[in-house]
């Protein structure tokens, strides 16, 4: 019998790949459906960028999850938490580095053809909160099958999966103008990762007369966010699944 993670890593990179189209039009689909002037294009072809570069990493953070409650429920809780580390680290490493690969070179070129300037001071999505957050949600994923269990745990997942789409959505139509309560990063870590990505994504302030300016953190308070949530949840349900089993 095959070990429960072994299709995680396959899949991961699947979906990176098959969501890039989808990544290729969120801008004009989702943000400004047409871009004007060259400060608008080269918002269009950063934030498209940032899309690409991250593509199937939302999805991945819910596929590590699912596989650590696999875990959980395969292993004994030692076993378990190593496995789900390694597991969540190497999905993790290989969506982003397809992303990277697949996602190309920055894109300088507008809708006309010409090429556009870079602005000073432009940077890259949080990474790092981004790749940690693959092993965090494994071992949530572990604590989760101790802590629900048997016939429950199933159907749990199932809502989650289920919710997850529409969360991350509601987090990477995010703008400026429309800010999440810091609470709810804090309270629902997929949330938080949308954001990060749209927030790097619209950092560069395009709108007011002049020059392409940066604007906004990249999305570095929603990956603090991120990765701090997924800690207090992973440390909480770790403490409370052995009370509850007993």
């Amino acid at each position: 019998m095959r070990h429960p993670v072994v299709w995680v890593v396959p899949a991961g990179v699947l979906l990176a790949l098959v969501l890039m189209p989808v990544n290729d039009g969120f801008y004009l689909g989702v943000v400004n459906h047409d871009p004007q002037g060259d400060e608008q294009q080269w918002e269009w072809r950063y934030a498209t960028e940032v899309m690409r570069r991250t593509s199937g990493v939302l999805v991945g953070h819910m596929l590590a999850l699912v596989a650590g409650v696999l875990i959980g429920r395969r292993h004994r809780h030692t076993v378990a938490l190593g496995v789900a580390v390694v597991a969540g680290t190497v999905l993790g490493l290989a969506v982003l580095v397809t992303a990277r690969l697949a996602g190309g070179e920055r894109l300088r070129v507008g809708a006309d053809g010409r090429e556009l300037w870079e602005p000073a001071g432009l940077e890259g999505p949080p990474y790092w909160a981004l790749l940690l957050a693959f092993p965090l949600y494994a071992l949530l994923g572990v604590g989760l099958a101790r802590l629900v269990g048997g016939r429950t745990g199933v159907p749990a997942v199932i809502v989650l999966v289920a919710a997850w789409p529409v969360v991350t959505a509601f987090g990477l139509m995010r703008d400026d103008g429309a800010s999440i309560p810091v609470a709810l990063l804090w309270l629902i870590p997929p949330l938080a990762a949308a954001t990060a990505i749209s927030s790097a994504g619209r950092s560069p302030d395009v709108w007011p007369p002049g020059p392409v300016t940066p604007a906004g953190d990249w999305g570095e308070h929603a990956a603090i966010a991120l990765v701090g949530g997924l800690v207090i949840y992973v440390v909480a349900v770790t403490a409370v699944s052995p009370l509850r089993q007993r």
